[in-house]
């Protein structure tokens, strides 16, 4: 039995308003979605939260609070791609991507995807992760800590990368850079350099020093290539990534070897940027993790 014509008319109709609704929803949810700040953290999280169950609980319920949308790890030790996306969706993040399985590894996490992935080994002394997240190439890196010679030449692949992009791509370069800036000499004192100079003696294979001084050779070069990091932005202040309240350092003084740098365009869009200090920092790392809000 056919149904009268009117009926068929009328089901097409309703059919039809209710698909070309739900692609209205889908795209307005979409915008919507990219409209959003977008909050990334860096973190050197030492030796994989130094596989402390209690510390990795921490770590996630803190994560949630502070609901970043993408984390740039360093120091990723026990973790495997398997066990990184597990970890990641506790807290919220379905995509994830770890350098490698092995020592002391950078990965990276998402609440999007990360897609158009390169990690690159050669010739690095840790290896970095190239991706495209939200339209953003990204970079996450943690160059060598004993040669700042090996430093400069691993920062200027990751920068010779990231130039052959369109001039157009925002691109963040963030990790672990283990390099000090020049706008924070001041806070480096002969004590410091001391300590410094001692422990080269004692551990020849650490060349951190430039001519018996500190080197700031690689952040210098980052900036000569257009490159701002995001807190320095925002504070003139000196602002150490390590060591921790938890963790004393070798060297027995505050640095700033933790960066998120932005290239030009993303530089207007910086809403927020700090180091964090709170109770849980001063204990989950020797780091202390950096943090970056973008606006749309």
């Amino acid at each position: 039995m056919q149904l009268p014509r009117i009926q068929i008319g009328s089901m097409l109709r309703f059919s039809y308003l209710i698909m070309v609704g739900a692609i209205v929803f889908t795209i307005n949810f979409a915008g919507h979605a990219q409209k959003l700040p977008l909050k990334v953290l860096s973190y050197n999280v030492l030796k994989g939260l130094q596989s402390d169950s209690l510390n990795m609980k921490r770590f996630v319920n803190w994560v949630k609070v502070k609901d970043p949308d993408i984390i740039f790890f360093q120091e990723m030790n026990g973790f495997t791609q398997r066990s990184l996306e597990s970890f990641a969706y506790t807290y919220g993040h379905p995509y994830a991507v770890i350098a490698k399985e092995t020592g002391y590894s950078v990965a990276i996490t998402s609440r999007y995807p990360i897609v158009d992935v390169q990690k690159v080994m050669d010739n690095m002394w840790h290896g970095y992760i190239s991706a495209n997240i939200e339209g953003i190439r990204v970079f996450a890196v943690h160059l060598s800590p004993f040669v700042y010679q090996k430093r400069l030449l691993e920062v200027g692949q990751v920068l010779a990368h990231a130039a052959l992009f369109p001039k157009t791509t925002p691109v963040i370069i963030a990790g672990d850079f283990n390099s000090y800036q020049a706008r924070d000499s001041v806070n480096y004192t002969m004590g410091a350099l001391a300590a410094q100079v001692k422990r080269e003696v004692v551990n020849p294979e650490i060349r951190n020093l430039n001519k018996g001084r500190f080197d700031y050779s690689v952040t210098a070069e980052m900036e000569r290539h257009g490159y701002r990091d995001a807190v320095n932005l925002l504070s003139k202040a000196f602002n150490y990534t390590m060591p921790t309240k938890k963790y004393d350092a070798a060297f027995k003084s505050k640095i700033r070897i933790d960066y998120i740098w932005m290239n030009r365009i993303l530089q207007k869009k910086v809403d927020g940027a700090e180091v964090i200090y709170d109770e849980l920092t001063d204990e989950m790392s020797d780091h202390y993790p950096v943090w970056l809000i973008l606006k749309p």
